[in-house]
């Protein structure tokens, strides 16, 4: 089989939060965001454009070809980077997730040779719009509403750049800062095409924004429930987990299997710090809840999902020895692949990403965490859990000496300084092994 396989580009859609199509979510971090585009360089949109032909675009072609013939796409460069370093990439869980239903001699089998093939898309990745009550950090306006005021605010210009150019919000009558670019679900082509689909889908990925707060997401549950297609069905969630309502608790248990990623990242002020405004009292209640549904439940699997930042790389550690000893979880995080916790780096912004720390600083970060590694290794845990623990931690080390951005130090110690004092933080009060940057 080739080794760079990867079932994603014959399976799968990807939509972003203005509609606009990609080939997987991981190519973010390239060139071209792994955007699927027409001859006339205008990107596939959901709203108006027919999923099945998405299928098609020129870049998918290519890459299917290229991926057959066991050449690296630069739309795959996360993987490939991540997998020559050891981290936990996408490509080969792909691989495994669907080894007993679409191969690699499939693929083969169902592509012609310009690239094209004849499938429908059987597992989607859907961003219901930018609506999110949180100002994460690492995040911005194109994943969340919520952000617009202090990102133009900061960058002195009245909008930002997404991938359909140049965009401002406007405040409607509730308030809120919105797009119609970000309302694409408003749009009935696009559900008369899913619904059109529906039959065909296996697994369906929902991040947002906030998908538990999107209303269109609890009207796709409900029809794929009317329609018997459900049970078919594999959900997958990123949700904040700000808010876990009784009507998707009462929806989940009617699809074939639910897992929930909960962007839990840290406890107590580092969460509030790098989720801001989330309190940690409403994080540690909500996944009580979930554990309890899970429990009751057996096709519904939550985790945490904890997004390694500059700003919580240090208490990374701490939080996993928290989640095996202390939080007396019964089923989050219970499986075999992700029995601590799962984990993603921050690529971009740059300016947040652990490789803009000074080698000073890296090199405090490997000692603090051979420290923690001593520690697992002495602790009464089982080998497996002992040994992903520590493999976590080395991966982190390993991404974070993987390159030299610290020309970014000087924007991250004035982005925090500016967050610091619209929101009333102090990064030297909540991450103290930062403070030789700040002082």
């Amino acid at each position: 089989m080739s080794k760079t396989f990867c079932p994603i580009p014959w399976l799968h859609q990807a939509v972003r939060t203005n509609g606009d199509c990609r080939i997987c979510c991981q190519a973010n971090v390239t060139p071209n965001q792994g955007i699927l585009r027409k001859e006339n360089g205008e990107p596939y949109n959901v709203s108006k454009d027919n999923i099945f032909d998405i299928q098609n675009a020129d870049l998918l072609k290519r890459v299917r070809l290229n991926m057959i013939n066991g050449e690296w796409n630069p739309e795959c460069g996360r993987c490939k980077s991540e997998e020559e370093t050891g981290m936990m990439a996408r490509r080969p869980s792909e691989v495994e997730q669907w080894k007993d239903s679409f191969t690699f001699n499939d693929a083969v089998n169902a592509t012609r040779p310009d690239g094209s093939i004849d499938l429908k898309p059987i597992y989607l990745d859907l961003r219901f719009g930018n609506f999110c009550n949180l100002k994460c950090r690492m995040c911005g306006p194109t994943e969340s509403h919520s952000w617009y005021e202090e990102h133009t605010e900061y960058h002195s210009e009245q909008g930002f750049y997404d991938t359909q150019g140049f965009v401002k919000l406007v405040r409607n009558d509730k308030g809120r800062w919105i797009s119609n670019e970000y309302n694409w679900h408003g749009d009935e082509y696009f559900w008369n095409n899913l619904e059109e689909n529906m039959p065909n889908l296996r697994r369906v990925y929902m991040a947002g924004g906030e998908p538990l707060l999107i209303e269109r997401h609890y009207e796709f549950l409900q029809k794929c429930i009317d329609l018997g297609h459900s049970k078919n069905i594999v959900l997958e969630y990123n949700t904040n987990l700000s808010v876990l309502p009784d009507r998707v608790l009462s929806m989940w248990p009617y699809f074939k299997m639910v897992r929930i990623g909960a962007s839990i990242d840290g406890m107590d002020d580092i969460l509030e710090y790098q989720r801001y405004p989330f309190k940690w009292n409403t994080a540690l209640k909500n996944l009580k809840i979930l554990d309890d549904v899970a429990v009751k439940n057996d096709n519904i699997f939550p985790s945490m999902k904890y997004t390694v930042s500059a700003y919580n790389v240090f208490h990374l550690p701490k939080f996993m020895w928290w989640k095996l000893f202390d939080s007396g979880f019964k089923k989050i995080n219970d499986v075999d692949h992700k029995p601590v916790i799962g984990y993603h780096m921050v690529y971009e912004p740059y300016r947040v990403c652990t490789q803009m720390f000074p080698v000073s600083l890296k090199n405090k970060l490997k000692l603090h965490y051979s420290e923690w590694e001593e520690k697992f290794n002495n602790s009464n845990l089982p080998d497996n859990i002992k040994e992903t623990a520590i493999d976590i931690l080395q991966s982190v080390i390993t991404f974070t000496f993987l390159e030299d951005r610290s020309n970014e130090l000087p924007e991250f110690v004035k982005f925090t300084k500016y967050l610091d004092q619209k929101r009333t933080q102090d990064i030297m009060t909540v991450v103290p092994e930062l403070r030789s940057l700040f002082e």
